[in-house]
């Protein structure tokens, strides 16, 4: 299956219904082209300057509008800031505790067995996160000499 672009998003929006805004496709065009998972407040910050009217406000009720409708994921890797996600389709993430990025990771194998289940237990989703530091993060590190 391949990736779902930005116009199928776009259209899927209008198939439901929902009238695509100014500040929607910002938002949207954003997450598409942002893969490090912002959160809501970056988004604003980074667009804010863009669009002088954009609210806060705005920026959440779009969000939570997307993820309603499956158009993005909402990542909960650290506590209390969410992060989003213009993937949709099941995915791993590495948090990264230098800088704070977010990263996609490819895990083949994830220990569910046949149909869904582990120990007896139906699973309907699995999340793994990891944490360390990331490659950028090490690379600096290894440039500047420290441990």
């Amino acid at each position: 299956m391949g990736e779902i672009t930005l116009e199928d998003k776009k259209a899927e929006l209008k198939e439901k219904g929902i009238l695509l805004t100014i500040q929607r496709s910002a938002v949207l065009n954003f997450l598409h082209d942002n893969i490090y998972h912002p959160t809501a407040e970056e988004i604003y910050q980074s667009l804010r300057g863009i669009y002088p009217a954009l609210s806060r406000a705005t920026v959440y009720n779009t969000l939570d509008l997307f993820k309603q409708h499956g158009l993005i994921q909402e990542v909960t890797i650290e506590r209390a800031k969410a992060h989003y996600d213009y993937k949709t389709e099941p995915h791993h993430h590495f948090l990264c505790h230098c800088c704070g990025r977010i990263y996609d990771v490819d895990v083949k194998k994830v220990p569910v067995e046949q149909e869904g289940r582990l120990d007896d237990h139906k699973i309907d989703e699995v999340w793994l996160y990891m944490r360390g530091t990331c490659a950028t993060c090490l690379q600096e590190r290894d440039d500047a000499g420290t441990p």
